[in-house]
């Protein structure tokens, strides 16, 4: 039977693009009211199927995707009808699937606010704060200064490659990037830049246990994996504990100043809100100021008091 409907289904359809095809207020209304199937008071039309069904498929794929999305949407009303009539708490969903839609509509406006305005942070707080917290501004890990290359263990330019790496030098690093890289499936260089340690040491197939140890008397380091050979040379490192320095830590202190101002920023927003709908009459405030948050003093009762 199935196959008997499919037949017919791709004909639908096939006139159903057909039609959409043309355009106009004619096919507009002949799909409109060809009703496929209703539940209660809904109904599903072959526009509204057709409109779901991308362009450019088989009608293999077509036909099989028409029967998902009829049977789906009979699936589902159904299956709601009966669970409203039988689910005892249906009250306290529909406030959480409220409270979920508000939350979502509020969530989305606050941030168009936000993206709206300009806020950056100068230098000059990134700067201020650093020096004001560098007692707490430790690092968890080593970092260090370095460079890292993958070449294949067969590559005849190893021995060069070692030294070029061991030494780090302006005219090393030249070298390994003009002749050294032909072969090479991977090159970082961080020389100038703080890396953490557990960033650097991802990269490389070995199991290093003592971080602290490791980069404390390690310069040059060496091993062959899966017929690479890793190489690693750490210029400069900072063990953990120590403080961090102003480089690294720069955009750390961004992060924090920056979500420091957005929720300054939110609050005055919606303090702005809270007044603008207080001065238009549609927040009033009862017991409760909504404004100072805080109870409202009950005058007549305070009166009735001082008569006493």
């Amino acid at each position: 039977m199935r196959g008997h409907v499919a037949i017919l289904t791709s004909a639908v359809l096939a006139g159903g693009f057909l039609l959409a095809s043309c355009g106009g207020d004619e096919t507009r209304g002949q799909t409109e009211d060809d009703v496929l199937v209703s539940v209660g008071d809904s109904t599903l039309t072959l526009r509204e199927v057709l409109a779901d069904i991308p362009s450019g498929i088989s009608p293999e794929d077509s036909t099989e995707l028409f029967h998902a999305i009829v049977d789906n949407w009979v699936r589902d009303l159904v299956l709601y009808r009966v669970a409203v009539k039988n689910v005892p708490d249906l009250d306290r969903i529909e406030r959480l699937v409220n409270d979920y839609r508000n939350n979502l509509i509020i969530t989305s406006y606050l941030r168009q606010m936000e993206e709206s305005g300009e806020h950056i942070v100068s230098e000059a707080e990134i700067r201020k704060y650093y020096d004001s917290h560098k007692e707490e501004l430790v690092l968890e890990q080593p970092l260090v200064k370095g460079v890292i290359l993958k070449v294949p263990e067969t590559d005849e330019n190893l021995p060069r490659l070692r030294k070029w790496m061991a030494s780090s030098s302006g005219e090393a690093i030249d070298n390994i990037e003009k002749h050294g890289l032909k072969q090479a499936s991977q090159y970082e260089y961080f020389l100038d830049t703080w890396q953490e340690w557990n960033t650097v040491a991802d990269q490389i197939p070995y199991k290093f246990f003592d971080a602290d140890a490791f980069v404390s008397d390690t310069r040059d380091f060496e091993t062959t994996y899966g017929g690479s050979t890793y190489i690693l040379h750490i210029s400069d490192y900072l063990r953990s504990g120590a403080g961090m320095p102003y480089d690294y830590a720069r955009e750390k202190i961004s992060g924090i100043l920056l979500n420091a101002e957005m929720s300054r920023y939110r609050s005055s927003l919606i303090k702005a809100l809270l007044n603008k709908e207080m001065e238009n009459g549609i927040l009033k405030a009862g017991l409760y100021d909504p404004l100072s948050g805080t109870m409202r003093k009950n005058e007549k009762k305070e009166k009735k008091t001082d008569k006493r």
